[in-house]
């Protein structure tokens, strides 16, 4: 069992340098499985649920190794992220990301109560996928983040959709000790200072147990500017100043955590491995500045913003032998996550107070004696509380037969509790609805998310060069929003076999929660399917074909209004035809894909008040995506690689989009979908030489994405910039020791990754999700 799972060797192997951040995975990081190869470009993934090298794989895969994450200073989601040709997404600040792939993009993702995202996100062997909040894991001791293109429903469900991140950790090694520790500290172009402080120990503790322990401290310094700013309210004659809030660099992040897992060989058949990992981020201010009023990094706010966010995950995967012919692995999670933040919403009173003056209002909100104005400044709280428990039991055949097998069952259960409050510090208490409080609006509601599955996929080697594999998934769902959300009016009442009912006196239900004006859920069972041929025309190229499905499941609406059903599921068809190459010895790796992607009953989502004052998702037609995605590793001479990687998509709309039957078309047919550039790519060179008969090395590299658009609604979209990042680092290894000078975002380039516009009109609360200024460091660490 040591040599199948945990030795020295493959630990060391699953860190040797990635090739390049590739569309179909070129790299140098070996799994923890592939043991005794020996051979640094083999390329070991597990993206099939079994350890498969990577060039004989019929899948796109895009491999990120530990070594690579370390050359190109990746400590969190918005570092690696950049260096997924693969991957488009949005991001307003940590932990509040959207991944998008081939185009599958609407525009309408991220309410909290509305659809799954259409990426699946693993940390391990469990699903981590949550609407708008990517698990922004510090990431360090990481073997490797494998990114699987294109539909994964088979192995992996609903929100793969269009595709799925996996971030595998580094297990625990029997029998052997190893140690290390980083150093790091940086400086932001015109912001503050920050550092990192990491190390990991493994720890054999019996001839068959062996402890990892890994911790982590990282503190980001600021580059957001909190401008001065005053706001006249004409309704009561009010004027407000954000004096007391002013500061520079004020979006500051502090990140700690530690992962401890345990490896345990029970015998020559069996190995269980228990773990837990815990992290803590909070960060003070905005992460989106508004340049169009207030200039470069700069913004203004009249109320602390602030963000924490604590989560444990605890995990156990038992894997072992049945006879000689099964291998078995049961995988068990569970997640829970609370998040707390504020943030200013003064913009939306100044939008109703120019209301009230254009329409001869008195007030916008009143005092006790209904005439004397409050002050209609506001801001906003939000509690977020997630769980989510994960099972899923497979065998696998062994992958030496000529007939492959793997199939399993699935169960998680994931529930969101949450509670957001508009709070307005001077209104008429008795018109809160909470009571005695001063909040005008609350959405206090807890979502359910439930699925079942059973999947298999069997291959069958034909001739020695034809493959031929099947796969299906068997799936069902049920997902159910219940609770409250409005103002006091809606409070006045109690719910009765499921139907709201208003008092007739008028008295509030304290709590609001309890009225349950809010109660339904939608369910469905379904399949999808796969099929590839793949054919090897030499030991060194590989063709296939493909067919595979994806979807997300449907859900609940949250709005009081009459003819506003649940929305369905949608579904993608995804016809795709891959390479893998190599050739010159191996010194020249070319794998690539081009697909074709029908997108059907499109889940999207809107606000417009003239519907509902919250957001409706509905499903509205389809699109299709047009796209192919390559990558090229040259090992030029024996110090210098060059890596190149791209993706391109064309994807449009293949009906016109109007939110009722017969109502204004918003996008014709042949709009580009949103947050989808056309082309990404990147490029990376690395040199090793000597210096005074020291190893030394320098690298480069390029990332380039394409323009995109905000939204779907081609009369509100925005069109965001391309843009070209450019990270260098230069360093020094001896005798187990790195040094190494970097520099993130060289060339200061201030990408435009989100433009986010208000749902009213009102710029103060318009803004974008930008990236990090240019950043220089030097980072010092050491294995032992």
């Amino acid at each position: 069992m040591k040599n199948k799972f945990l030795t020295k060797s493959s630990l060391l192997a699953s860190t040797f340098l990635v090739t390049g951040a590739m569309v179909t995975g070129s790299a140098h990081a070996q799994d923890q499985a592939q043991a005794d190869s020996g051979n640094t470009d083999v390329i070991t993934v597990t993206a099939t649920k079994r350890a498969s090298d990577l060039q004989d794989v019929a899948i796109s895969v895009n491999v990120l190794g530990n070594q690579q994450m370390e050359d190109l200073n990746v400590n969190g989601f918005d570092d690696y992220i950049h260096f997924l040709p693969t991957v488009s997404f949005e991001s307003s600040g940590q932990g509040s990301a959207l991944l998008y792939m081939r185009g599958i993009a609407s525009g309408g993702d991220g309410n909290h109560s509305a659809s799954m995202p259409s990426v699946g996100v693993y940390l391990d062997e469990q699903p981590i996928t949550t609407i708008g909040q990517v698990l922004d894991l510090h990431m360090y001791d990481i073997a490797r983040v494998e990114t699987l293109s294109g539909p994964q429903g088979t192995l992996f469900g609903a929100s793969s959709q269009a595709g799925t991140m996996r971030i595998i950790t580094n297990k625990p090694v029997i029998g052997e000790f190893e140690a290390g520790y980083d150093l790091a500290i940086d400086t932001v172009k015109d912001g503050e200072m920050g550092g990192t402080v990491e190390g990991f120990a493994n720890l054999p503790i019996a001839d068959n147990m062996a402890l990892r322990v890994v911790g982590w401290f990282e503190e980001d310094g600021g580059y957001i500017d909190n401008v001065p700013h005053t706001i006249n309210f004409g309704l009561g004659g009010f004027t407000e100043t954000n004096a007391e809030f002013v500061e520079d660099d004020y979006n500051n992040i502090t990140t700690k955590g530690t992962r401890i897992q345990l490896g345990i060989d029970l015998n020559e058949n069996w190995l269980i491995t228990p773990g837990i990992t815990y992290q803590e981020q909070s960060s003070n201010g905005s992460f989106t500045p508004n340049s169009d009023l207030f200039g470069d990094l700069n913004r203004a706010s009249f109320h602390p913003e602030i963000y924490e966010d604590s989560w444990y995950q605890a995990t156990i995967t038992v894997e072992g032998n049945i006879g000689d012919y099964l291998e078995l692995v049961y995988a068990g999670a569970y997640l829970d996550r609370n998040t707390d933040s504020s943030g200013d919403y003064i913009g939306y009173a100044e939008y109703w107070d120019l209301i009230g003056q254009a329409n001869g209002w008195g007030c916008v909100y009143y005092k006790a004696d209904g005439v004397t104005c409050a002050n209609p400044d506001q801001f906003t709280t939000f509690d977020d509380k997630y769980t989510r428990q994960s099972h899923e039991i497979r065998v696998t055949t062994p992958a030496e037969y000529s007939f492959r097998a793997i199939g399993g069952l699935f169960y998680q259960h994931q529930k969101h509790d949450f509670d957001y409050q508009w709070v307005v510090p001077d209104m008429n208490p008795e018109d809160s609805v909470i009571e005695n409080g001063t909040t005008v609006w609350q959405t206090k509601q807890v979502r359910e998310d439930r699925d079942w599955a059973a999947f298999g996929e069997i291959e069958y080697d034909l001739t020695d060069r034809l493959t031929a594999m099947a796969g299906i998934r068997f799936y069902k769902y049920r997902n159910s929003l219940y609770g409250f959300n409005g103002w006091l009016p809606h409070c006045v009442g109690f719910t009765v076999n499921g139907e709201f009912t208003a008092d007739p006196d008028g008295t509030p239900q304290y709590p609001c929660f309890d009225t349950r004006i809010l109660d339904d859920e939608q369910k469905d069972t379904g399949h999808i399917f796969k099929f590839n041929v793949s054919y090897e025309f030499s030991d060194d190229f590989m063709g296939y074909a493909t067919f595979s499905q994806g979807f997300r499941a449907g859900g609940v609406n949250r709005a009081r209004v009459p003819n506003i059903p649940g929305y369905q599921p949608d579904f993608i068809d995804n016809y795709e035809i891959g390479w893998k190459a190599q050739m010159m010895d191996n010194r020249v790796r070319f794998n690539g894909a081009l697909y074709y992607i029908k997108w059907k009953d499109v889940q999207t989502s809107f606000l417009d008040f003239a519907v509902s004052p919250l957001t409706i998702i509905q499903n509205v037609g389809g699109s299709r995506t047009y796209g192919g995605e390559f990558d090229l590793t040259i090992d030029a001479t024996d110090d210098l690689r060059l890596s190149f990687s791209a993706s391109y998509n064309d994807a449009k709309l293949t009906a016109p989009y109007s939110r009722s039957e017969g109502g204004d078309i918003l996008a014709p047919t042949g709009t580009r979908m949103p947050f989808v550039p056309k082309l990404q790519f990147t490029g990376i060179a690395r040199q090793n030489f000597q210096v005074s008969e020291l190893p030394a090395f320098a690298q480069v590299a390029v990332k380039y994405t394409g323009m995109s658009y905000n939204e779907l609604d081609v009369t509100e979209r925005l069109m965001q910039d391309s843009y070209t990042m450019v990270n260098a680092s230069i360093g020094i290894e001896k005798d187990d020791m790195t040094f190494t000078i970097f520099a993130d975002n060289l060339l200061d380039t201030r990408a435009i990754i989100a433009r986010y516009v208000a749902g009213y009109d009102n710029n103060l609360d318009s803004s974008e999700g930008i990236n990090r200024p240019r950043t220089f460091g030097v980072r010092f660490g050491q294995r032992f």
